[in-house]
């Protein structure tokens, strides 16, 4: 079930807190998303859609690139990251991207055994740091989105889970 924008942007803010995200960040997501319902209501859409997510980072940004794709222009980094929360709870109900802070990725209990395990085969075959960092970085993130689904044991991962985590290419990517 799609939520108006207004319901939407509020479900990304509690979970932004559940997940939590520091008051400076809330407050910040808080007025982008209230200039992004402004735009919403001024072009009479109700809900979120990618659609409407490029075409307001185009008219307020001066923002035309595929930032699924592409390198973010100098100052659109906080705004995408907005239109991509947005999109991403529309789609699954949960935020699945977020920053690594230090000091590390820290492992769903239930893949760190699996996880530790991938890391001493990437060693083994002597992946370049770089390489693996990235790598691991794209595992990692998939990671989340598994346990943010309540996935408990990794044979209870179907080819329909990955595929909506597939869906879009901005899974594959981070900021």
């Amino acid at each position: 079930m799609k939520l108006i924008i207004n319901e939407l942007t509020l479900k990304v803010i509690e979970e932004l807190k559940k997940l939590g995200y520091s008051y400076n960040s809330i407050c910040g997501f808080r007025a982008f998303f209230k200039r992004f319902n402004a735009f919403a209501e001024a072009h009479g859409e109700q809900f979120f859609s990618e659609e409407l997510g490029m075409k307001f980072l185009e008219e307020q940004y001066r923002c035309t690139v595929n930032y699924y794709l592409e390198s973010y222009p100098k100052g659109t980094k906080h705004a995408i990251r907005g239109i991509r929360l947005l999109g991403d709870y529309q789609l699954h109900g949960i935020i699945i991207r977020r920053i690594v802070k230090k000091p590390g990725y820290v492992k769903p209990p239930q893949f760190e055994h699996i996880l530790t395990a991938y890391e001493e085969e990437c060693k083994t075959k002597e992946y370049s740091i770089r390489g693996m960092r990235t790598r691991l970085q794209r595992l990692f993130f998939f990671v989340d989105y598994l346990a943010l689904r309540k996935i408990k044991e990794v044979n209870e991962i179907t080819l329909v889970i990955i595929s909506e985590y597939g869906l879009h290419p901005n899974h594959w990517t981070h900021f």
